[in-house]
């Protein structure tokens, strides 16, 4: 992705659990991240042990997608 004149290398580690992200969080930051990007039930906790900054992401427009396709799956 290019941000301005940056190139960012976006990097994804997935987790399907609060621990399993809380891992992934310390992974990141130990294979060089310069910032993570999470969501907010583990970025208090996140915050507190990495040392980069932790944006919080709250994805309201994919719910209401993935809510409207089970709701026409449904009738």
């Amino acid at each position: 992705m290019k941000i301005g004149e940056r190139l960012l290398v976006l990097r994804e580690y997935s987790a399907t659990n609060i621990e399993e992200a809380i891992v992934a969080a310390v992974r990141a930051e130990r294979d060089g991240a310069a910032a993570l990007v999470c969501a907010p039930i583990v970025s208090p906790t996140v915050e507190k042990l990495l040392s980069i900054p932790v944006a919080t992401i709250i994805p309201r427009d994919s719910l209401v997608r993935a809510i409207e396709v089970a709701a026409r799956k449904i009738e």
